[in-house]
This record gives structure tokens, C-alpha cells and sequence, in this order.
């Protein structure tokens, strides 16, 4: 089980980019110190975690198309009970959405962006919010097994083309910034 203490000083630790990632971390953090147990989806509101997948240089980036929300996004979901980390949810939710084993992770469990955003009601479930945690993972995989039931299909972007696919400018910033880590500008 994850300690949402040790993960109060990580994120404590965490620079934003800006006021709109600003807000979401001061959020997160709230939600962390002051939620039961942040990571469960028994709590309408929930920690969740994910990845940004990007090539080596950064040069691309691995999203997929989300059944439900009917979008490009990245990889990414809920934190399970079994999983060490909230980094190890993200790598473990990427391998499951788009059958990539070989995930590295250059500059290891260090998040990349916050993001707190809306999701949609649907049957059995009432609207609620996602506080979700990026990490940055890297893969040179071609191929992909996605994960019929939430993802259409994984692909390649480069960031002018995932722009144009319409990501959100959260996410939008997260590409942003592991292009630049990485050396893809």
C-alpha cells in the first residue's frame, strides 16, 4: 500500500509550471493529506497515475485513444492496492493500455506533471475527479497490444501532430515538457 505521507513530501517537493499546474498540485496534496485513502475509487475523488510515453529523444509520443472519453490521451488509471508506487501504477497502467513490456523510466520515479481534472458520469459511476500524477517513461516499441476494453489503438505522435489531434493543454504541457528533458526541441 502506497503512503500518501511519503508521497506528501515528494509532491513537496515538485516545481510547477505554472499557475493552472500550480492549483492542481496545491489540490493533489490536499486531497493526499487529507482523504481517508486518496488512491481508492471507493472515494469519489482519487489519486490516479500516468505516463507519458515518449521515444529516447523525444521525438514522438506513444498516446492512446480512449474508448469512453473518445480521445488522445496518455497512457494512464487507477492506482491498485498491489502497486508500490504511484510511478509503478503509471508504468504498470502503460504496459496494460498498450501491451509495451520494455518501459524505461531516464529520469526515474520523478514526476513529470500534475493534472486535476473532471470525468464524466457513466452507468453505476457519479461524476468525479482525477488527480492524476505523470511520469515520464520511454519505449521504442512498433508494435502494440492495446487494452480492448478502455483504449481503441495506441500510435505515434510527434508533438505538432498530437497537437493536432486535439490533447488537451495539460497534457499538451506534459508532452512539452519531456520533449524538452529529453533533447527533442
Amino acid at each position: 500500500m502506497i503512503a500518501a505521507e511519503d508521497l506528501d513530501r515528494r509532491l513537496a517537493a515538485y516545481r510547477p509550471a505554472g499557475p493552472d499546474e500550480e492549483e492542481s498540485l496545491a489540490r493533489i496534496r490536499a486531497l493526499v493529506r487529507d482523504a481517508p485513502d486518496p488512491f481508492t475509487r471507493d472515494e469519489r475523488d482519487h489519486v490516479t497515475a500516468s505516463a507519458v510515453v515518449a521515444r529516447p529523444d523525444g521525438s514522438a509520443f506513444l498516446l492512446v485513444h480512449h474508448r469512453r472519453l473518445d480521445r488522445w490521451l496518455q497512457p494512464g488509471g487507477h492506482v491498485e492496492p498491489d502497486d508500490a508506487s504511484v510511478f509503478e501504477a503509471a508504468r504498470r497502467e502503460a504496459r496494460e493500455e498498450t501491451g509495451v513490456e520494455d518501459l524505461a523510466a531516464p529520469f526515474g520515479d520523478l514526476v513529470l506533471d500534475v493534472d486535476v481534472h473532471p470525468i464524466p458520469a457513466r452507468a453505476g459511476r457519479p461524476a468525479h475527479v482525477h488527480f492524476d500524477l505523470r511520469h515520464l517513461l520511454t519505449a521504442t516499441a512498433t508494435r502494440f497490444t492495446v487494452a480492448q476494453e478502455e483504449v481503441r489503438r495506441a500510435e505515434w505522435f510527434s508533438f505538432d501532430a498530437a497537437l493536432a489531434a486535439g490533447v488537451d493543454p495539460s497534457l499538451s504541457r506534459a508532452l512539452s515538457k519531456a520533449r524538452a528533458l529529453l533533447g527533442g526541441i
